[in-house]
């Protein structure tokens, strides 16, 4: 979060220029959040949100001026101002359960997005890995098809972190596995084990208990790969294998998906055509932006990211000035 943006946030809140900004847009900003918590050392740090205490006062932020909303909701699109605010939690891990709960408990419904191959065997997603094998003492990584320029140990330890996350997301595709394990040995650190993913991830009861609250539920593959990068029966596992578990699971409809990654590279024809195929109504990116009433994209629908060092403050203010503080070139 640059300074700007915090500035700004104060000068909206204690100005109370917020209540104006926020009559100044109509549509629905779908804000995306990931894990609730603190950061363990073989865990992305990229990936937490905000504690339990954070998110709460977050939604009950959002809940004092704007109409929260389900983002699978049919009639964003109609009705008064519409103004509306949707919160959705991908991927699955256990500590977004806290975030179903205080949802419920102020009678909100938000939309869970779970990657069933976690639930079903639980083992540690490529990106904890890779905050895990460059989180020691750093290696020269040398050139090869992951990193055509290598990359240097005296990098900055998050933008050495991130530069290899960026190549995996851009070039791993099927050869997931591949590029962990040369990562590993270049680092010289071992690769987490299956063992210790055993309680990162909901189980089968927990997600239903997802249901139970109120919450809905969506689809996010089976595994976590970027789509795009893969060939069309690869993504229909991916895709249709997600789906169609949670439908088992649930022993109902469930027609909502959100891309892994969630970049404009992320999806492609190919993918939105299966998802159609499946009859998923609505499918989600990540990569900044608020939708206008006449959005006219189902398998487009925009999401803002909220990260660690969004304050409160800041994540009224994002909603209060969706087209300033949530604009995909501020995302991005």
């Amino acid at each position: 979060m640059t300074s700007r943006t915090a500035a700004l946030a104060r000068v909206l809140t204690t100005t109370r220029l917020d209540r104006l900004a926020r009559l100044s847009w109509r549509g629905l900003l779908v804000l995306n959040y990931h894990r609730i918590g603190r950061p363990g050392p073989a865990d992305d740090p990229d990936l937490y949100s905000c504690t339990p205490e954070e998110f709460d006062h977050h939604v009950r932020l959002l809940a004092d001026r704007f109409e929260v909303v389900a983002a699978g909701s049919e009639d964003w699109q109609t009705g008064g101002p519409a103004r509306r605010v949707a919160i959705t939690v991908d991927d699955g891990y256990r500590d977004q359960m806290q975030a179903a709960e205080i949802l419920a408990g102020h009678g909100l419904a938000g939309t869970f997005f779970i990657t069933t191959g976690f639930v079903d065997e639980p083992s540690h997603a490529w990106w904890d890995e890779i905050a895990w094998l460059t989180g020691g003492e750093r290696a020269d990584l040398p050139e090869s098809r992951w990193l055509p320029g290598g990359l240097a140990a005296s990098t900055e330890p998050t933008r050495y972190r991130r530069r290899v996350n960026t190549a995996f997301k851009a070039l791993a595709g099927d050869d997931g596995e591949r590029f962990l394990d040369d990562l590993a040995g270049w680092t010289g650190r071992p690769r987490l084990t299956g063992e210790l993913a055993a309680d990162q991830w909901m189980d089968w009861a927990m997600v239903r208990e997802l249901d139970r609250l109120g919450m809905e539920v969506g689809a996010h593959s089976v595994t976590h790969p970027v789509l795009a990068t893969l060939g069309a029966d690869r993504q229909h596992e991916e895709i249709a294998g997600s789906v169609r578990r949670l439908r088992a699971e649930l022993d109902g409809t469930v027609d909502l998906f959100s891309y892994p990654v969630g970049a404009r590279t992320s999806f492609d024809e190919t993918t939105r055509a299966q998802l159609t195929e499946l009859g998923v109504r609505r499918a989600f990116s990540f990569y900044g932006g608020v939708n206008a009433p006449d959005h006219s994209d189902p398998m487009d629908i925009a999401r803002a990211g909220v990260f660690r060092d969004h304050t409160p403050e800041v994540v009224a203010a994002m909603a209060a000035v969706p087209g300033v503080l949530c604009a995909p070139s501020r995302h991005a």
